[in-house]
This record gives C-alpha cells, sequence and structure tokens, in this order.
C-alpha cells in the first residue's frame, strides 16, 4: 500500500518495474530479510562458510572467526555485487537453504521464495521466484501457471515436456543476457513432447500430433487450430524453427507470451489427461 505522503502526491513514486537494474531501497530490503534468516535460523559463521564454499568459492580460512564479523563479511560482499548477481545470491539462498541453515525448524526453500517475491513486488522489481527461477515475470497469474506446468510435468512421463519447459524458464531469466529466441523454440517443443507423449511419439508435427491426442483426450478445433498456427509462428513446414526467430524485434515481450501461453496449454491438456496420463506413468 502506498505511503500516506505518495497517497497525496507530495512524494514522486516511479512505476516502472526494475529490471535492468536495482534501486539502494530494494537491495537494503533484501539484505535486511537475509539478516534476519542467519540471524534466527542458524549463525553468521556457518552460513558464511557456505557462502564461501559454494557461491563465491573463496577460501574459507580467511573467513573471521566469529559471528559479527563474518556478518561484515557477507555484508561487504553482498553490497559489492552487481544488482543480477545479488538475484543470484538470493537464489543461492533460496536453493542452499537447507545447507545454510541445517538447524531450521520452521521454514521451507518455498517459504523463502514467498517472502522475496512480497519483497520484490513491495520494492516494484520485475522479477519474482517462479519453481526456483528468479524470472522477469511480475504477474500473479503468470507466475501461477508456469509454475503448475512445472509441476505437473515432473512427472517422468512428461520428462521431455519438463526439460523443454525448465530450458524455455533458464533462457528467458539468464542475466544479464537472456536468450529470448531460443527461450521460444523450447517453449513450443514443450507442447509438441507434451502431445506426442500423450498422443502418438511418430506423430508429424505438432498438428498431427493434437489429431492423435484428441482421440484420448477431447480438445476443441478451434483450440487446436489455434495452437497448430502458433507452433507455424516459430517454424517453416519442414519443423525448423524459423518464422518468428528471424525477425529483427523479437524479445522480452515475445517470450513472456510463449512462455506464459505454452505453460497454460500444458495445464489444460493435463487437466483433461487425467486418465491418458496414468496410463502412461504405467507404461513408463
Amino acid at each position: 500500500m502506498p505511503r500516506f505522503s505518495e497517497r497525496l502526491g507530495l512524494v514522486s513514486v516511479s512505476d516502472a518495474l526494475q529490471v535492468e537494474g536495482m534501486s539502494e531501497t530494494l537491495r537494503n530490503s533484501l539484505w535486511n530479510y537475509v539478516v534476519s534468516l542467519f540471524e534466527h535460523e542458524g549463525g553468521w559463521y556457518e552460513g558464511a562458510r557456505v557462502v564461501a564454499n559454494y557461491f563465491r568459492r573463496s577460501p574459507v580460512d580467511e573467513l573471521p572467526d566469529y559471528d559479527l564479523p563474518c556478518r561484515d563479511w557477507v555484508k561487504e560482499y553482498f553490497y559489492s555485487l552487481p544488482w543480477y548477481e545479488v538475484y543470484d545470491f538470493v537464489e543461492f539462498i533460496a536453493e542452499k537453504y537447507e545447507l545454510i541453515f541445517p538447524s531450521r525448524r520452521v521454514r521451507r526453500p518455498e517459504d523463502l521464495e514467498r517472502v522475496f517475491n512480497i519483497i520484490l513486488e513491495t520494492e516494484r522489481s520485475g522479477f519474482r521466484f517462479v519453481a526456483g527461477n528468479l524470472a522477469p515475470i511480475s504477474s500473479h497469474v503468470e507466475v501461477a501457471e508456469i509454475a503448475a506446468a512445472l509441476e505437473s510435468t515432473s512427472e517422468s512421463s512428461l520428462a521431455g515436456a519438463h526439460q523443454h519447459l525448465r530450458a524455455a524458464l533458464d533462457l528467458f531469466s539468464r542475466r544479464p543476457e537472456p536468450d529470448y529466441r531460443n527461450s521460444i523454440k523450447e517453449s513450443i517443443s514443450a507442447v509438441e513432447s507434451m502431445a506426442k507423449q500423450l498422443g502418438a511419439s511418430d506423430s508429424q508435427g505438432l498438428a498431427g500430433a493434437l489429431a492423435d491426442l484428441n482421440a484420448k483426450v477431447p480438445i476443441h478445433a478451434a483450440l487446436r487450430s489455434a495452437f497448430v498456427k502458433l507452433y507455424g509462428y516459430t517454424s517453416d513446414e519442414s519443423g525448423i524453427r524459423h518464422a518468428i526467430l528471424d525477425e529483427p524485434n523479437v524479445g522480452f515481450d515475445e517470450a513472456k507470451y510463449m512462455l506464459v501461453a505454452c505453460s497454460a496449454f500444458v495445464n489444460f491438456v493435463a487437466s483433461k489427461a487425467g486418465g491418458v496420463l496414468a496410463a502412461a506413468r504405467t507404461d513408463g
């Protein structure tokens, strides 16, 4: 909620999301939460050793011997990082939480991601945690859609689709230089992989796979046609991705749209194909 002075227009507030930098207040807010984790979930000495070993990759025998000097060591390093490496550090804290704080009692990694997302939203960062990645997505709906697709494809029977979605998210989230073109390739490949896995693996392209899948899981013709056209948007008739990818202005908006749209379609098919998924798991 905006502060009193902001609501009255006495203090100017930028509406722009931070996607190519980091304000001092955003960095401070992230640091303050890191401090609360170290002070309530573990200790600075052991935590600093994990940071030195697995993130900074610096000699652990050069660490101070006591908690407060270790805190200062981590803080100095944190505030020296470029903005995109601060996000690397935040991802590291969430990913290695159980290693950094082995005596934890309450929090889980997903709890950390939820709190970090609240901070990121409050400070108008353009990034949110999605399934362990900090991605340049700020919509709750879009975050939930992608996370649900990764979860619904995590079964071994849909391993191919899961790998494509994970690759699409990784490429889209790469800092400081995302790979939007290859993210688009991976997003549509996830749909194709899922359709072939549940339909027929020898189907010709996405159109054939969706037609075979439709025999098992009814999908409205208009929806099938829409995704075939979307597939054509990224491919030529031989299945070689190039149509959208040759455009000089392909970037964030196109890659984000493809990632969210393909995730939504994966979720739609997964929700409709309960029996087919169960059979695929049994066969696998």
